[in-house]
């Protein structure tokens, strides 16, 4: 929490050990003690805050509600929340970023997740009838992809001119269409 709170004041580039320790009233030894490296320090804060976005996506996937209006949840809630967690605070974001280039394992974890709860949600949708038959792993993951685009805090960065809100509703909307579709329907339709 404290190396949190270093990041988010000074920014993650800036933090050091020796600085996480004088704010805690310890050696910089003694923080090596709980953690080998800065990075293990950085991934655990990484893990927390991805934690954090999994409970919300958990919590919509677990609902009581059709699985379309849940799949339309996950899309526009993830996208909303990294636009005002990850996007906005610069100094975080800048962590998130050299986690994602660096495929830190709490984003690999995480990016786990987030396709565990689309591949539960299109189960659900199978079992109810409300989606076709499919290969749910892949489309799973194919969903995951798709969403990049309004999921990635870099690219939500880089697009914030955009209305990034009504295309992460579009996808949603095409990924909807498509699970509805027969194969036969999608073969006509290309």
């Amino acid at each position: 929490m404290v190396a949190e709170e270093h990041f988010r004041r000074i920014g993650y580039g800036k933090t050091a050990v020796a600085d996480i320790a004088a704010a805690m009233g310890m050696s910089p030894a003694n923080i090596y003690r709980f953690f080998p490296s800065k990075s293990a320090i950085n991934d655990a804060i990484c893990a927390r805050m991805m934690r954090e976005i999994d409970d919300m996506l958990r919590a919509i996937a677990t609902r009581s509600a059709p699985a379309g209006e849940r799949l339309s949840a996950l899309f526009l809630e993830l996208h909303r929340h990294n636009k005002a967690k990850l996007t906005h605070e610069h100094r975080l974001h800048d962590m998130v970023e050299v986690a994602m280039a660096e495929n830190w394992p709490a984003i690999e974890a995480h990016c786990h997740a987030v396709i565990g709860f689309i591949a539960a949600i299109l189960r659900d949708g199978v079992a109810a009838g409300e989606f076709r038959a499919m290969d749910i792993e892949a489309m799973a993951q194919t969903l995951f992809d798709m969403g990049a685009k309004v999921f990635h805090p870099t690219l939500i960065a880089h697009c914030a001119g955009q209305d990034q809100e009504t295309q992460a509703k579009r996808l949603a909307s095409l990924a909807l269409a498509a699970l509805r579709a027969t194969p036969s329907t999608l073969m006509k339709e290309a």
